[in-house]
């Protein structure tokens, strides 16, 4: 089995699809990533691939990316075969990794998991009584 790993902007804000057959849900994202090369002619060359998520993973990506976030793609290479053919290949990922950090205003919102939450009143006192 060949592993993977890609990193690059999404090209379009995530969609989820719905598989005809078994009714399971995912998203094809498309990343493009320059090369660190230009051509013969000084023009910057962009490689573009697609990227396969499954549920619940297609969900998160849905939500929290949209176009011209950067990414990490980990998983198996698929060659797409059609009419018969080699067409391409995408990736079909089992972790997708956030690169892009996000604004202040959206990390404000989020709730802190290591936050401490305060203990119902009268409860700090019981707990003091136990140590005697």
């Amino acid at each position: 089995m060949l592993k993977i790993h890609a990193i690059g902007n999404l090209t379009a804000d995530p969609s989820i699809r719905t598989n005809n057959v078994t009714g399971a849900t995912y998203a094809i994202l498309r990343i493009a990533s320059d090369r660190r090369y230009r051509d013969r002619n000084g023009d910057k060359l962009t490689d573009f691939v697609s990227v396969k998520v499954r549920s619940p993973l297609a969900e998160r990506c849905a939500e929290y990316l949209k176009k011209s976030d950067k990414i990490a793609a980990y998983g198996d290479f698929e060659t797409i075969v059609t009419n018969g053919a080699n067409s391409g290949f995408l990736i079909k990922a089992h972790e997708i990794e956030f690169l892009t950090p996000r604004k202040r205003e959206e990390s404000e919102q989020m709730v802190d998991p290591l936050a401490i939450p305060e203990l119902p009143e009268g409860l700090e006192e019981m707990l003091e009584g136990d140590e005697e």
